[in-house]
């Protein structure tokens, strides 16, 4: 794959291997991505992140790790990366709130408006009363009601789910091995600070935040890897020790591609596992460098409802901007854009949904350069893993693309 084009990463990122433990993947390498069956996921795209949670993998460090009415100590439970780092959070047999969190020294500050998103690593513990049910919050200046409740009890499953959430987004993927990953996503109402605050529940799927309750001898919750971001989503692990780390956005490009590319004429393929992060993202992309001669497939969040769109941009003149609504989108998706004078038409998962018969691409200049998951001046980063990707130098027919992109 990094034969083919260009990836620019100047940092290392963490995926799912195939092996079902974290991978490593060195500066500048496509991040290739499965699930945790060991199954195809893709590569996956991102814009930067900065994990703000320090000693994200250190969870008994006292300067970076407050515990309240909960004791923590290391274990030999295998951890995502395939170590033996995790922790075992357990609960004490005292009246209150039973957590994990960042002290007030150390959160990060917030201004009214942002989106911030917590996420942690975590297995059901191995004591008689090891809950299913586990909480995840922010501080309570962010929102007195906001929280979200998963059930984490399918050890070794897939199952794993969110069972009640207030006031913003809840997400839980299977990691394999018995852990998942879950976040909590909500925006200040300019409350001051951010968190990673992990409760136990006293195993009540609806229990509301951060409940009071006596605790239980042997309740404990293997946890691991906090991140704590500015970001409608948990975006791929950043791990840290004293101090927030930044993982730099992915930026995978071919330039000097004019024969690759149809100038005239031509049809795009990309094949993506779909992620919706919130943000306008072009998903592929063809252009001379610059916004005035540019054919893209592009998913418009700047539209209510959100939009897969093609776009089309001759000589500076908008020719197509036009798709259908994308939120309900999820998993793999199938998308070709076909496009040639006074007929472009987009087409999704074995059906068009866009047609155009009017675009004049006449003084369409030579277009040089091919990006993926990004425009070409590296913006607009897509958050999904792209799977497969053609460029074809002809418009290819209706029978053609819709034969292309069935799933």
């Amino acid at each position: 794959m990094a034969q083919d084009f260009t990836v620019d990463r100047n940092s290392s990122k963490w995926v799912i291997g195939s092996d079902g433990f974290l991978k490593e993947y060195a500066n500048d390498e496509a991040a290739i991505e499965f699930n945790a069956d060991g199954s195809y996921k893709g590569v996956l795209v991102e814009p930067a992140g900065t994990n703000e949670a320090k000693a994200s993998e250190d969870l008994d460090n006292a300067t970076y790790w407050e515990l309240g009415r909960t004791t923590i100590a290391t274990d030999t439970e295998t951890d995502p990366k395939g170590g033996t780092n995790s922790y075992l959070l357990s609960e004490t047999v005292d009246n209150g709130d039973h957590f994990i969190r960042i002290p007030q020294a150390q959160r990060h500050p917030v201004s009214s408006g942002e989106t911030w998103t917590n996420s942690i690593f975590v297995k059901k513990g191995n004591g008689a009363n090891a809950p299913d049910i586990v909480q995840l919050t922010h501080s309570t200046p962010f929102g007195a009601s906001q929280y979200a409740n998963f059930d984490i009890s399918v050890g070794g499953g897939t199952s794993g789910t969110v069972t009640d959430s207030s006031g913003g987004t809840a997400r839980i993927r299977y990691y394999g091995n018995g852990w998942y990953r879950i976040s909590w996503t909500a925006t200040s109402g300019g409350q001051t600070a951010a968190n990673v605050l992990f409760s136990f529940t006293n195993n009540n799927p609806t229990a509301g935040r951060t409940p009071s309750y006596i605790g239980q001898a042997n309740a404990n919750i293997f946890i691991w890897g906090a991140q704590l971001e500015e970001s409608p989503i948990a975006t791929s692990y950043i791990p840290t020790t004293t101090s927030a780390v930044t993982r730099v956005k992915d930026d995978i490009y071919l330039t000097s591609a004019s024969s690759l590319i149809g100038q005239t004429e031509g049809t795009l393929f990309i094949e993506v596992d779909w992620q919706d992060s919130g943000d306008s993202v072009q998903i592929f992309s063809i252009s001379d460098d610059s916004a005035d001669n540019r054919i893209a497939i592009i998913n418009n969040n700047n539209v209510s409802p959100a939009e897969l769109r093609m776009l089309v941009v001759s000589n500076t003149s908008t020719e197509v901007a036009q798709g259908e609504v994308s939120s309900a989108y999820t998993g793999i998706q199938k998308i070709a854009l076909a496009y040639k004078q006074n007929d472009c038409e987009l087409y999704r998962n074995g059906s068009s949904i866009s047609t155009d018969t009017s675009a004049d691409l006449s003084s369409l200049a030579t277009l040089t350069d091919v990006n993926f998951g990004q425009a070409f001046n590296a913006s607009a980063q897509a958050n999904m893993w792209i799977r497969a990707v053609a460029l074809f130098t002809t418009r290819l027919s209706d029978p053609e693309c819709e034969a292309l992109t069935t799933i």
